[in-house]
């Protein structure tokens, strides 16, 4: 028998229960290293050589032996004999003999045991006998980028758990490693409740309401790193839902619901749910206002978080309670990390009957002439989209805070997907 939970949970409360009730872990796949942005790693990386490989040239001119050019000045210039003009690219490259030097370009491969190079401006060029006069001594090692400068073989270059950036698939690519075990991204089952609901915009005349959640939700699950997995409407009709729900078991690793959640016993899918297994619903609602009928639930070991039909509630939840789950199986820290402090534009009030709730406060976010980032209050009713499409970032305000002055300074979230299109604040600014 089921125990109906009188009372709201905190979200830190709903999120720990689900923790204790589910086995989803992290897994890992292989990917092309060339598809494997945004991606990130399951494991070490260990370079196998050395970067570069052999010791270069920083300027066009001459390597030579560091000995030869002892005392070297423009009263006692040293002639040294050219033997060889170094192509870009070329390794073998024979030893130098005492009063030997080669001609090289910037990026060329040093003889094995030359140890300076000298730039072509410091020197007078014999093509005739090959010869040089050099007309300066430089310190030992000048203009050198030694092999495994940058990076030297069975050096760890990244730890699991990076995030691989477009620098980084190049650098891969140059150490010979084609292909990464990564993360695998979760699959995420969404199931829009309601008979009222339809996907085909033309049955809205006939008075459909369309779904236009599910497809936010969607897009909110992959650009968090998600996978979303769409298993259609359930109509109003416990046997519908379940049929859904069990889909969903069988092929994903989180699943949402969207709409039906309510308080009492019209929640059809608390029932539906709490009918189908234990442990069931864990938290009948969360202490967030603007998404307090979000539930939890857990079947087989998975997830389940049951979101509002109106769109701030079901965005709200999903922030508060999916996105940490999905950030963890994808390898990313469970909490999200993405923020940028900014000014407050206007003063803010909790609502009153929900003040002792946790809130999110939708902002829009914008720099003035003075290089200040302002962040501007979005109020609207729950299922007003507007404050959705008018908003770029989020504050996410605890229990106890009820008010917010005009030029406080607030950490403003940035979610991805909603505020831009990675994780990266840059995009904005």
């Amino acid at each position: 028998m089921h125990k109906t939970l009188k009372s709201y949970s905190s979200i830190q409360t709903a999120s720990t229960r689900l923790k204790n009730n589910i086995l989803s872990q992290p897994r890992s796949e292989e990917v092309n290293t060339n598809e494997s942005l945004g991606r990130v790693l399951y494991n070490d990386i260990i370079s196998s050589i050395n970067i570069p490989i052999h010791n270069f040239s920083n300027m066009d001119g001459f390597a030579v032996i560091h000995k030869d050019i002892k005392g070297a000045s423009n009263l006692k210039p040293i002639t040294l004999r050219v033997i060889k003009d170094v192509n870009l690219g070329y390794t073998k490259i024979e030893s130098l003999k005492r009063r030997e030097c080669v001609k090289i370009p910037t990026g060329g491969f040093l003889p094995t045991n030359s140890d300076t190079v000298i730039p072509s401006e410091y020197v007078q060029f014999n093509m005739t006998n090959q010869s040089v006069k050099i007309f300066s001594e430089f310190s030992r090692g000048s203009f050198i980028t030694h092999a495994g400068e940058n990076i030297a073989k069975n050096q760890r270059i990244f730890k699991k758990g990076h995030l691989i950036r477009t620098q980084d698939v190049s650098l891969l690519n140059l150490i010979g490693i084609k292909k990464l075990n990564i993360f695998k991204k979760p699959n995420v089952g969404i199931i829009p409740t309601g008979s009222e609901l339809t996907d085909n915009i033309e049955d809205v005349v006939h008075g459909k309401n369309l779904n236009t959640n599910g497809q936010i939700i969607s897009t909110l699950i992959k650009s968090s790193g998600g996978i979303p997995f769409n298993l259609g409407i359930a109509s109003d009709n416990i046997n519908d839902i379940q049929s859904k729900i069990n889909q969903a078991l069988l092929k994903c690793d989180i699943i949402l619901t969207i709409g039906g959640s309510s308080v009492g016993d019209k929640d059809l899918i608390a029932k539906s749910i709490n009918q189908m297994g234990n442990p069931g619903i864990l938290a009948d609602g969360i202490r967030l206002d603007r998404g307090r009928v979000t539930k939890i639930a857990v079947l087989k070991f998975k997830p389940i978080i049951i979101l509002p039909g109106p769109v701030q509630g079901a965005i709200n939840g999903f922030i508060a309670l999916a996105v940490p789950i999905i950030r963890s199986l994808i390898g990313l820290p469970y909490n999200n990390k993405s923020f940028i402090y900014a000014k407050i534009t206007h003063n803010w009030l909790a609502r009153k009957k929900f003040q002792n709730f946790a809130k999110i406060l939708y902002v829009s976010l914008s720099i003035s002439k003075n290089n200040i980032i302002n962040a501007k209050p979005i109020i609207g009713e729950t299922s007003n989209l507007a404050v959705m499409t008018n908003a770029n970032g989020y504050i996410f305000i605890p229990e106890k805070i009820t008010n917010i002055r005009k030029g406080d300074n607030v950490k403003v979230n940035l979610l991805p997907g909603f505020s831009f299109t990675s994780e990266n604040p840059i995009d904005f600014l």
